[in-house]
């Protein structure tokens, strides 16, 4: 566990307000810039996308807040998949954390930040490898795998700029984002 806390350590982190209680005007604000650059990321396409595949699941879309083809593809995706399964394996007994401690909420903050970053890693690989969100299929041998890696790296930035605007909002905004 010394391991996960020393790479825990290493994560940004948003920093909570100072005061106890923010004043509604305050939330909003950050809510609302949140909630701008969120419709501004999902403007924004993917560099290299040939194919989109994942199209065809615009309803589901809707569920995760993600918009397939932007660099917000995987959505929220990743973090409530981190919170699932670090609740499944808390609640089960099977991960020791006291989270009526500050310490033990704190440990589990960070590793569902640590988890989150390992599920937009992986649901980018899916994405991208098994053709859901695939370069030109005109492009032949390197080239087409190195644009795989452009479009997962793409992928890895959106996910990382949700999970800390989740984090501002869930600090400084109105509840979780």
């Amino acid at each position: 566990m010394s391991f996960f806390k020393t790479l825990i350590s290493y994560l940004p982190e948003v920093q909570g307000p100072l005061k106890k209680h923010l004043s509604f005007k305050e939330k909003l604000k950050w809510t609302s810039i949140m909630l701008v650059a969120f419709f501004i990321l999902s403007i924004i396409p993917l560099f290299g996308l040939g194919q989109n595949s994942l199209a065809r699941f615009e309803q589901l879309s809707i569920i995760l807040g993600a918009s397939f083809g932007s660099l917000i593809s995987l959505g929220i995706g990743p973090i409530v998949t981190a919170s699932i399964v670090l609740q499944l394996l808390t609640g089960s007994g099977l991960l020791k954390l006291d989270l009526t401690s500050s310490e033990g909420r704190k440990s589990f903050q960070g590793l569902q930040k640590l988890m989150s970053i390992f599920f937009i890693i992986f649901e980018a690989m899916i994405y991208v490898y098994t053709g859901g969100l695939a370069p030109a299929a005109s492009l032949a041998g390197s080239t087409y795998a190195i644009m795989q890696i452009v479009l997962v790296v793409q992928l890895f930035i959106g996910g990382l700029l949700i999970m800390y605007m989740d984090e501002v909002i869930t600090k400084w905004g109105f509840g979780s984002g």
